[in-house]
């Protein structure tokens, strides 16, 4: 178990209802099986994170496969990764409703190899519907700039398309262990941005973070079909432009019946310096 005390930083231990650590600090364990560690003056707002509609449109539109090349890469990579390994330990920040270490599950239970997977969401909502659905992971209610995670506890530390600190990171990696963040590639949803700016932009890509060595980038792109209106809607509605560009360029994307979009994902592998 890697998750720590978020008010002293100690172990917890985990019961039927509760989670405790040594100096008697107590957080509830939900029915659904995932843990509230977010502190009240951790939070910049009484809801903070995706709210629960845009979290079960963000799974039907998962589930779907529309973003399955993305899956498929980071299922690879983790095969990769722990074929030179006796066990691995995965945390996903900012992991929403599950999605993407439910896919990462399905391939690591092929190796044979020991794993445990955790997720950490800022959305109390996002760790609800992911802890109702993938039993077998555990998930906690947390900020990524705050974790509670024990120090040196973990062998992959993922982060796809969601804010955190990186000092963090690096403080709960284990010697030897890796950082995969997942960033839009330079023309991801470029058709998209089409409908809504005048001059669109091409993404920007982030440069190592500090204390950090790149050892490996892999770019995944694929055209996505989007054949309802519902899907179109469900693609703006998890992403940054459903509250940006122009109202007639929303309004338009919403009354589409189809739309071919261009993916472009990049997968950036870091090492500790």
């Amino acid at each position: 178990m890697i998750w720590a005390c978020p008010l002293c930083q100690q172990a917890l231990s985990v019961e039927a209802s509760v989670a405790s650590c040594p100096h008697g600090h107590r957080f509830d364990r939900a029915r659904q099986g995932y843990l509230n560690l977010l502190p009240a003056h951790h939070k910049r707002s009484r809801a903070p994170g995706d709210d629960r509609q845009m979290l079960l449109q963000r799974r039907e539109f998962l589930q779907g496969g529309h973003y399955q090349p993305l899956a498929a890469a980071l299922q690879g990579m983790a095969t990769d990764f722990v074929a030179q390994r006796e066990a691995l330990t995965v945390l996903d920040t900012g992991c929403g409703e599950g999605y993407y270490l439910s896919e990462l599950q399905r391939a690591l239970e092929q190796t044979g190899k020991a794993m445990e997977l955790y997720g950490s969401d800022i959305s109390k909502e996002a760790a609800r519907l992911a802890a109702a659905q993938y039993k077998d992971i555990r998930f906690a209610v947390a900020s990524s700039f705050q974790l509670p995670v024990l120090t040196d506890s973990v062998d992959l530390v993922l982060r796809i398309f969601a804010p955190g600190d990186v000092s963090e990171v690096l403080r709960v990696l284990k010697p030897g262990g890796q950082f995969w963040r997942v960033v839009p590639g330079p023309r991801h949803l470029q058709e998209l941005k089409q409908e809504l700016y005048q001059q669109p932009k091409l993404h920007r890509i982030p440069e190592v973070p500090e204390g950090m060595i790149e050892v490996a980038t892999r770019a995944v792109k694929a055209t996505m079909s989007l054949t309802s209106a519902q899907e179109v809607a469900a693609l703006l509605q998890m992403t940054p432009f459903v509250w940006r560009g122009s109202q007639e360029g929303r309004a338009r994307l919403q009354s589409m019946q189809s739309l071919s979009v261009t993916t472009e994902f990049v997968v950036q592998c870091y090492d500790a310096t």
